[in-house]
Parts: structure tokens; C-alpha cells; sequence
């Protein structure tokens, strides 16, 4: 028998006994060795972003493949890999495919299942199955808790293959925890100008040393980043707040014919924003979540001593409910299945 940590009801995770999964075509079973928490694992343990239970969470983890279904190449048995989150008629090898995937959509696939978050147990125990198509194999000079990171600045990265940006812009990024630092250190690899915008001393701190220009409190944020663009606004406002009214501050700080950018997954519904300004304006509003995992990878591989600092505790599978609790005063707590 395995371990999982299984989330049972809101707020309440319970360490259960699971028979071993069996591999079925073009999926493989891995034996999970690290597993991050994030904000979307934060807001499904709240109950802000409601799932059918029980789950297991985790979607951001490192692990050796133990076994492999028909189908599967077998040269991924024993490689050290992580996975992309989406489940999908491509990663599957199923045909036919769905109409998203035959437009090239597969992070929006009609029939997926999205590992740790819809209707497919994730990484919070000592195995997991993911479709074939979703491995990424690590590189040897990375440890493995760096190495679950590649799921957050994956879709950190997505946000400007969405939304492009240019060398002189200016983006503002609101909420850099999590996910919010990695934005930061992404644009800053891209020699943008980054302001970052949060409550917490702590965080904004970390965004100059991760590639801030300037850190600023929400109160001081519209008047600075007016002045900073001679009156005009930021080409590009990142909300990952967490919370829904996010969008409401960010909105003041955009330029006209500028974009918001959306990753906050809180599960909560924003109220009162401002349509009216967002049409005179002619802002254009994106959403982005899941993104590129061999560009992830690739950064993480070379700046893996500095990123690996964001990591501020790991825990073993038994304290799950614990490390949940923390995770929220947190950056970034760790599982691990040893």
C-alpha cells in the first residue's frame, strides 16, 4: 500500500492508504519524490475554488517513472521527470482529437483531465499517473526540489507568450508571491522595466533582488507609475494577487490601448469592474495559465542556485495538512515523499 494525502472536505486533509496505480495506455505511473504547494492547491483546500471531493491536490512535482502502459516508450522507465498539468487527447495519443486540440489548443482540450485539480488525483502522495505526452525529463545537474518549480514558471513564462512584450516596456506586477516572483524574475530576464506592487515589506524586498526597478505599497503605486510613464501608465499590468478585486488597482495603472494580464485562480468572482473604462480605454484584457515547460526548464537549469531560494520549508507527506496551513504565510513549502 502507498501513501496520499487526500483532501476530503474544506480545509481537511486526510493521509490514506492507496493500492499502487496501474499504468494505462500511453500513461505512466511515477514514483513522486517532490511536490510543491501553490495558490490554485491554496484555493481548493479553502474551498474558494470548489472540485468534486475527495482529491489528492498537487500538480508541481519531480519524480522517477516506476511503470509504464502499453503503448509508452520504454526508455522513460526510471528517467527523473516532471509534467505538464493537462491531460489531454494529444498527451494520450488518442484519436480522434477534440476540436481544441486539432486547433492547437491542448491546454484547453474538451476531454481533459487536469492532474491535482479536475477529475485526476495529483502529486500530493508517493504516486501519480499523467499521460505520456506530458513527461519532461530533468536535467542531472538539478535537484529535485528546484525541478518542481518548472510548473509555476511555466506559466509565469506564458503570461508574455500571450501577451508579448518589448525590450523598453513597462509592466507592473501585482502580487509577487508564489507565482508573482517568478513574473518578476522572467520579465526582468527580458531587460523590461518591472515595478512590483505588494502589501508586504518582505515581498518587495525580494522583488529587487529578484529583478525589480522598483517595489512599491498598493497606496503608492497609481501616483509613482503615473510619474514613471510621464503621465501615460504601464504597457502591461500582471494582477497575481489572489484576490479578485486585483483587477480594480490594476486597471488604474495600465495605459490606454495597454493590457491587464490575469493569473490569479482564487476561485472567487471579481465584482464592480470598471467596463466602461476598460472600453474607452481600448485595454485589453488576457488571461494565461499553463505555459512552455522546455523554456522553464532551460532557465531553471541556469539560474537553479538563485530560484531554489524561494523554497522556504519542505515537509513530509504525513504533515500535509500542516504544510497546507503554513503555505499560506509562506512562499514556497514543499512536500516530500522520502
Amino acid at each position: 500500500m502507498l501513501k496520499i494525502a487526500q483532501l476530503t472536505a474544506t480545509r481537511t486533509i486526510v493521509i490514506k492508504d492507496r493500492e499502487p496505480l496501474v499504468a494505462r495506455e500511453n500513461e505512466v505511473v511515477i514514483g513522486v519524490q517532490t511536490a510543491g504547494i501553490c495558490g490554485t492547491d491554496l484555493a481548493l483546500f479553502s474551498g474558494d475554488y470548489p472540485v468534486p471531493l475527495p482529491l489528492v491536490c498537487g500538480h508541481e512535482f519531480v519524480g522517477k517513472v516506476k511503470s509504464i502502459g502499453e503503448g509508452v516508450d520504454k526508455r522513460w522507465l526510471g528517467r527523473r521527470v516532471t509534467a505538464e498539468i493537462n491531460n489531454t487527447c494529444i498527451a494520450y495519443n488518442r484519436t480522434p482529437v477534440c476540436r481544441a486540440c486539432k486547433m492547437g489548443m491542448p491546454s484547453h482540450c474538451q476531454q481533459r483531465t487536469v492532474t491535482g485539480i479536475i477529475n485526476h488525483d495529483g502529486a500530493f502522495a508517493e504516486e501519480v499517473a499523467v499521460a505520456q505526452g506530458t513527461l519532461h525529463e530533468i536535467p542531472e545537474s538539478m535537484d529535485s526540489a528546484t525541478a518542481a518549480l518548472t510548473e509555476p514558471l511555466a506559466a509565469a513564462l506564458q503570461t508574455f507568450e500571450m501577451s508579448p512584450i518589448a525590450e523598453n516596456d513597462t509592466v507592473v506586477m501585482m502580487g509577487p508571491g508564489r507565482l508573482g516572483i517568478l513574473i518578476v524574475f522572467a520579465v526582468a530576464l527580458k531587460g523590461c522595466r518591472v515595478i512590483a506592487v505588494s502589501r508586504s515589506e518582505a515581498k518587495r524586498q525580494r522583488s529587487l533582488a529578484f529583478g525589480a526597478s522598483k517595489a512599491l505599497s498598493p497606496d503608492q503605486a497609481e501616483e509613482a507609475v503615473k510619474e514613471i510613464t510621464e503621465g501615460l501608465g504601464a504597457d502591461i499590468v500582471v494582477d497575481a494577487t489572489g484576490h479578485p478585486d486585483g483587477i480594480t488597482l490594476a486597471l488604474s495603472l495600465v495605459r490606454p490601448r495597454g493590457t491587464l494580464s490575469v493569473k490569479t485562480t482564487c476561485g472567487l468572482p471579481t465584482q464592480g469592474l470598471d467596463m466602461t473604462k476598460l472600453v474607452v480605454d481600448e485595454i485589453r484584457l488576457q488571461g494565461s495559465r499553463c505555459g512552455p515547460f522546455g523554456p522553464a526548464l532551460k532557465i531553471l537549469e541556469k539560474h537553479q542556485e538563485k530560484l531554489k531560494t524561494l523554497i522556504t520549508s519542505t515537509r513530509p507527506l504525513a504533515e500535509a495538512q500542516q504544510a497546507l496551513e503554513s503555505a499560506t504565510l509562506e512562499n514556497k513549502v514543499m512536500l516530500r515523499m522520502d
